[in-house]
């Protein structure tokens, strides 16, 4: 039986979901330029429903389906446009030829070099800053270290790395929790010597926080908002008269008119700073 579960077992695809739909789709603008919630096929032309955030289960299926020699133009357009880059990169270079196997393990050897050192830096008490992202159906988070160095503020990166690991992992606080406590032994430290937070005034960061048991130093990015609305709240008629007009003038066509007249007003809508 385990034998016939090894055999069934699918090999792991040269290129990923994301590089597949990157590859073959571009976005499909509407008329003032946005994205229109679809995607046109580069080599068919076909179009398909895709929202940002979402997996790319719609896209790759057409792929797979109408274009099955994906892989090969995908390595065939790689190539071609890597192709000059390393013969040059040979020419002009004077170390030895390596193999995978020696160059993976001097890599794992500069990571643990470089946790060492910073791990060495950390002082006994510090705070972990929190950045995080999601890019398709991945959700990324960067922290960094936060500490006072012999020359001022030091804010080492210590991991980026997505959440789920695990099939049993989760987005939420707790997550978060056992993603940070993966890798801070790797630098020597506890999660119990961390004295506060740095992040986004979140529902998981504020949680996470108090799971911690310690303070959480909230971006002040909201409340900048808040007094830019109150302090262009009588201004509001005149504003609405130059939203109306930057729509119009977002446009494709108009655009070309703004460019051609050496005209650049940049991105005025007021969801670009409030």
């Amino acid at each position: 039986m385990f034998a016939n579960l090894v055999a069934s077992t699918q090999e792991p695809q040269p290129f990923s979901p994301r590089q597949i739909a990157a590859f073959f789709f571009k976005p499909v603008l509407d008329e003032e330029g946005d994205i229109a919630g679809y995607h046109a096929c580069k080599a068919c032309g076909k179009r398909r429903k895709h929202a940002t955030g979402n997996g790319y289960t719609n896209l790759v299926t057409h792929v797979r389906t109408s274009h099955p020699r994906l892989e090969s133009e995908i390595r065939d357009a790689t190539a071609a446009a890597t192709g000059t880059l390393v013969p040059w990169v040979s020419q002009n270079t004077n170390l030895t030829p390596v193999s995978v196997g020696t160059l993976v393990s001097n890599m794992e050897d500069v990571t643990k070099a470089v946790e060492r050192s910073i791990g060495k830096e950390i002082p006994d008490e510090f705070g972990l800053m929190l950045d995080g992202w999601s890019h398709g159906a991945e959700h990324f988070l960067a922290v960094y270290a936060c500490y006072d160095g012999p020359n001022g503020p030091c804010h080492p990166l210590l991991s980026v790395a997505p959440i789920m690991e695990e099939p049993d992992d989760q987005l939420s606080a707790d997550g978060h929790l056992l993603a940070i406590e993966r890798f801070l032994p790797y630098f020597g430290i506890t999660i119990e010597e961390c004295k506060f937070l740095v992040g986004d005034n979140c529902s998981v960061n504020k949680r996470l926080a108090d799971i911690m048991g310690v303070l959480l130093v909230g971006c002040a990015s909201h409340r900048l908002n808040l007094a830019v609305r109150d302090y262009l709240a009588p201004h509001e008629p005149a504003l609405e008269e130059v939203q109306q007009l930057m729509r119009k003038l977002r446009t494709l066509k108009q655009a070309a008119k703004r460019r051609y007249r050496g005209l650049y007003f940049g991105d005025m809508l007021s969801n670009s700073f409030c």
